[in-house]
């Protein structure tokens, strides 16, 4: 039994371990590419957002003159 927890304790520290020096090979993004990437994002969004309003108001004009025509 103290040998199972012991070799467990040994495995958990390799895993983590191997995790650091992984995560040291990673090329992380540098600050000035970071906000230009969320400024895109932002900006598309807002582009997508007023796309699908204005999609919506003329789906939704078209369906209300369509509701009230007298057949």
């Amino acid at each position: 039994m103290a040998q199972e927890s012991k070799s467990l304790l040994v495995a958990i520290k390799q895993f983590f371990r191997e995790v650091w020096q992984e995560l040291n090979k990673v090329n992380w993004s540098s600050r000035q590419q970071l906000v230009q990437s969320t400024k895109v994002v932002i900006l598309g969004a807002f582009v997508i957002a007023i796309y699908l309003g204005a999609v919506d108001f003329v789906f939704s004009a078209v369906l209300t003159w369509f509701l009230e025509l007298k057949l």
